[in-house]
């Protein structure tokens, strides 16, 4: 695949008088990094070539006294900041100054030492808690988020006002900290949303009612901006094209808010989704997983480009260069934005232009990444985020090693142990590599996990690991091979639980339903998930659903999958509802039969459930046990403990950097 094909992608384009080198935007996100892991993190993907870049920053724009809105610096929302000077005074400026510029000032000049341009964004939470501040949080009208649940105040008039004024000072300080441009947050159901959409301002003021009046604090936050920060520096607006939030803001209300207020911006970036979202009737969580289609926001985007003469930037699973292309050139938008397909791959620009594009690892959609309360990890790139810890010296000397099991774990270890120069063999015992994920592919829900297996399995054997397949591993074979290091990645397999009267019905586990005939199962299904607290449990229920099949599913925890990252879990929970499947929570089996026996975990009430044809199980796995060998010796993924693919590939590269 040439570079060629990807003309306008890589093109040049002018955005606020300044030229970009290519239309790929690398958009602004938190992944709750310290700065000193941050920078590294934003250092690898300015690198691989993006043109530009949206940062978030650090800023006092909202309306209680000594509040900062997080980002990237952990320090700061770990404080209560209750000592600080009100960010208006010359001390408060003077204050904020010191412990803001130099952060940004780093970021900016990591941008352009790699030749990209960055737009530094302003956002407000309003009624939002992410995280936790021990203050008061305020909305235009006092309504709740419903996602986070955060009971906020209703803002005074003055107090908007006053967040206008703290707006245009935080851009201040983004130009005065070398940036090229601001990028004004009005999206995801942050505080200028809240203001545009009806279902979020009540207000009786001028800043509510009429769409006019409620774009009124948007309009003054862009006014305030300007004067602070003069004619000649660039603002953008990040805003839904989207929402599609119950009585919130149709696209057509978007395509109006953009035009009113275009002679003030130098682009606009065109995403999807609110959190609120997550609540009302589920339709749109705001960081679409797999569950969406690539580009699935693009008519909106189309819709927006109607209506405005300035650039137009599409976001909204854009993970493919040729998806990219095709927008650009059926003029949907002028540049493309995206996160998830650079954190996935750094370098996707780069193999895009070298005539690569069929060598990027692509995004699987399964938002590892966007977990709220944890820093954000990836499956594909276990890297990313890690980039200083997983940079281990060259090692000092070749090894000869042995991985045990071609899952995920065991192909990354290989992968990495032998671009590190190792001669390393892979043994699997089945004919196929993959492990699980073979078989987890299937699910329709899923089926992008394969395209990981898929480039590990090919990068295995460019990097020249001898690999094995249908190859049991003996103390025999061991010692045939002599290894100088052994890495077990033999996986785990499904645990059934010791529960009495499990003889008198079929029983099935998670994985192979994936690979039995649904009508083996017959028509009423029972799904244990016990302590399982991701989406196993659920998953397999959906799956059963799907076929037809009269499913109640059981779950020990307090809520099914609450460990689970929410847009995936709210939109499955959907669809089960939607199913009919009956979900009851805090409960267990306690015995098994046509007409199993179950128990409140709390309480302690037993009952009965009606027949059933078939049970399945999706309550855990057991590792696969592999003695230890003599001299160096590592257990990786499910081997070690069943957890989830992240950890998995994350074990293999850990062990795989360390050999």
């Amino acid at each position: 695949m040439s570079s060629g094909e990807f003309e306008t992608l890589l093109s040049p384009f002018t955005i606020g008088g300044r030229t970009v080198r290519n239309r790929i935007m690398l958009t602004t996100h938190n992944p709750k990094m310290s700065e000193e892991r941050y920078l590294k993190y934003l250092e690898t993907r300015v690198a691989g070539g993006v043109g530009m870049v949206g940062i978030p920053v650090l800023h006092e724009a909202i309306s209680t006294l000594a509040y900062v809105t997080p980002g990237q610096l952990d320090e700061i929302s770990a404080r209560d900041l209750d000592g600080t000077a009100d960010p208006e005074t010359d001390e408060g400026r003077e204050f904020y100054d010191a412990l803001l510029l130099p952060p940004l000032r780093a970021r900016a000049e990591i941008a352009h030492r790699h030749g990209a341009l960055c737009f530094g964004q302003v956002a407000n939470r309003g009624s939002i808690r992410l995280p936790e501040t021990f203050q008061a949080m305020v909305s235009p009208s006092g309504i709740p988020d419903p996602h986070v649940r955060s009971q906020p105040r209703e803002m005074t008039t003055s107090e908007v006002e006053r967040v206008v004024r703290l707006f245009a000072r935080s851009a201040s300080r983004i130009q005065r900290g070398g940036f090229d441009g601001v990028e004004v947050h009005a999206t995801h159901g942050y505080l200028i949303e809240q203001f545009l959409s009806p279902s979020t301002n009540h207000r009786t003021d001028r800043y509510g009612g009429s769409l006019d009046n409620r774009m009124r604090f948007l309009t003054e936050v862009l006014e305030a901006i300007r004067q602070e920060c003069g004619p000649d520096f660039p603002i953008g607006m990040r805003i839904s094209g989207l929402q599609a939030n119950p009585g919130g803001l149709t696209t057509d209300d978007i395509r109006a808010v953009v035009a009113a207020v275009e002679s003030s911006l130098a682009y606009v970036n065109i995403t999807a989704g609110t959190i609120g979202a997550l609540h009302d009737g589920v339709v749109l969580p705001y960081v679409a997983s797999s569950e969406y289609a690539p580009g699935f926001n693009a008519d909106a985007a189309a819709a927006v480009r109607e209506s405005v003469s300035v650039p137009v930037i599409l976001t909204g699973r854009m993970n493919d260069p040729a998806l990219m292309e095709d927008v650009l050139r059926r003029g949907v938008a002028d540049l493309v934005g995206t996160t998830r397909a650079l954190i996935a791959d750094p370098e996707f620009v780069k193999k895009t232009a070298a005539g690569q594009a069929d060598r990027i690892h692509k995004c699987i959609g399964i938002n590892e990444c966007h977990y709220p309360d944890r820093v954000s990890s990836c499956p594909v790139n276990p890297w990313a985020g890690r980039e200083s810890e997983l940079n281990v010296p060259a090692p000092t000397r070749r090894k000869r090693v042995l991985v045990v099991g071609g899952g995920p774990a065991g192909l990354m270890c290989a992968r990495t142990a032998a671009s590190r120069g190792h001669s390393v063999v892979l043994a699997e015992k089945k004919e196929v590599l993959g492990g699980k994920i073979t078989l987890l592919s299937r699910d329709p829900h899923r089926r992008e996990m394969a395209s990981l297996i898929d480039d590990l399995a090919r990068e295995v054997a460019e990097a020249g690991v001898e690999v094995r397949l249908g190859f049991e591993v003996t103390p025999e074979s061991v010692a045939e091979l002599a290894p100088d290091a052994v890495v077990a990645a033999t996986g785990a397999v499904p645990a059934v639980p010791n529960v009495p009267g499990l003889e008198e019905t079929r029983v099935y586990t998670a994985l192979d339903i994936l690979e039995t005939d649904p009508a083996e199962l017959g028509e009423n299904v029972l799904v244990v998930g016990g302590l399982n607290d991701h989406l196993a449990p659920l998953a397999a229920a959906d799956l059963l659903a799907s076929r037809g099949k009269r499913v109640v599913l059981l779950s020990e925890c307090i809520l099914p999958g609450q460990a689970a990252e929410p847009s995936i879990l709210h939109l499955l929970t959907k669809r089960l509802l939607e199913k009919r499947v009956r979900v009851e929570a805090l409960t267990q089996l306690v015995k098994g039969g046509e007409r199993p026996q179950v128990r409140n975990v709390f309480s302690g009430e037993t009952s009965e459930l009606g027949g059933f044809d078939s049970i399945v199980f999706a309550t855990g796995a057991e590792p696969v046990d592999f003695p230890e060998t003599g001299g160096e010796f590592y257990r990786i993924g499910d081997c070690l403990a069943p957890r989830r693919l992240v950890h998995a590939t994350l074990d293999g590269a850990r062990i795989g950097s360390r050999l």
